[in-house]
């Protein structure tokens, strides 16, 4: 890399207005990429914290797409998937508005009473698991209405009994609270109507057994996994697309930023590298040089970049839904790297095709 430090050091002002936009299109992508994973989290982190195989859907009309928003079960959808050597616990969503001396907006998850569905998702704090007539409240949401053990709370006009308070978890942005099947059925109103078998949960969480599809095929549902689940999730479908279509853009973007610049580097040098070629400097010897200049600077603008997003990012979880991981950090700035690279590639073409002649004044 001889004749790159030399360029580095020759030209620092252009070198550092390269080095400073790698840095600030890097710190854009590590922000987003944390708030992607952020409120991504906020939608999905129980369902992901319930470890079921499958989430077991039957959408109100046959055929239709999988939604936790039409989405219903009965005791016999239950009993056909327990059948198959599965455990099929109904979980039952519902979002309202809860009071106490304060007032927030809560999720209400409902399993069978006595399922350990509670223990797996949300750790109780204190207290008890809740039986009927109970809730379990997350802990910000019990600190917000000022509720302790043995208070009573209003969910949606039904007076509960605080039961326990259990760690924040979230489901479609709203924290969840957990109380019975029955006190979500009497909640949400669920009753056997004209022969129609009353609903004992929006979903199936079902874990063992193994032929799901055919399953699925034989009761009318459909299986999906977790991740799978999400897209069941109106409000994530639209909100992680474009935030990930926000990502592509930058990423593209920062390609084009790159090979513009090196281009531009690479033309004005074209003399300086004709001389080179002329004194038998070989094409390999020149474009390893090239390209190791071009690595210095993405990977010293990548890196500044990628250290103040974990600066700024330590700061933004206290005020807003952000994940702050190895992999939000080094991943952009890992890809914004390798595609600057490739970028490079493409533009140190020209190296190899300059003719030694034009050192000697020929055309």
């Amino acid at each position: 890399m001889f004749v790159g430090w030399r360029d580095i050091l020759f030209a620092k002002g252009r070198f550092t207005l390269m080095g400073v936009t790698v840095a600030l299109i890097t710190l854009l992508l590590v922000m987003l990429t944390g708030l992607t994973g952020g409120l991504g989290s906020q939608n999905t982190e129980a369902l992901e914290k319930m470890g079921a195989d499958r989430f077991v859907f039957f959408p109100a009309s046959s055929g239709g797409q999988a939604s936790f928003a039409d989405s219903a079960v009965t005791a016999a959808h239950a009993n056909e998937w327990s059948a198959t050597g599965a455990t099929a616990v109904p979980i039952g969503f519902t979002t309202g508005k809860i009071e106490g001396e304060g007032a927030s907006t809560l999720t209400l998850i409902a399993a069978p009473a006595g399922s350990d569905l509670l223990q797996r998702t949300a750790a109780l704090v204190q207290g008890a698991a809740p039986a009927d007539g109970q809730v379990a409240l997350p802990e910000a949401v019990a600190k917000e209405l000022g509720a302790e053990i043995g208070d009573t709370v209003t969910f949606s006009g039904a007076d509960l009994t605080v039961s326990g308070v259990t760690a924040d978890t979230f489901y479609s942005h709203t924290n969840s609270g957990w109380t019975t099947t029955a006190t979500w059925q009497a909640i949400t109103h669920q009753r056997e109507v004209e022969g129609a078998a009353a609903a004992v949960g929006t979903v199936l969480a079902v874990t063992g057994g193994s032929d799901y599809a055919a399953t699925a095929d034989a009761t009318g549902a459909q299986a999906l996994t977790t991740r799978e689940a999400f897209a069941a999730l109106p409000a994530y479908r639209s909100e992680n697309g474009s935030l990930v279509t926000m990502q592509g853009f930058l990423y593209g973007i920062s390609a084009l930023v790159i090979v513009s610049f090196l281009t531009v580097w690479t033309i004005q040098r074209t003399r300086d590298i004709a001389v080179m070629r002329a004194l038998g400097a070989s094409h390999r010897f020149l474009t390893l040089d090239a390209l190791a200049q071009a690595a210095v600077i993405l990977a010293a603008g990548a890196g500044l970049g990628a250290l103040v997003g974990a600066g700024l990012g330590a700061l933004a979880v206290n005020a807003v839904p952000f994940q702050l991981s190895a992999l939000t950090v080094a991943g952009p700035a890992a890809g914004i790297w390798a595609l600057g690279m490739a970028g490079a590639l493409i533009a140190l073409r020209r190296v190899a095709r300059v003719d030694p002649m034009i050192a000697l004044g020929g055309n």
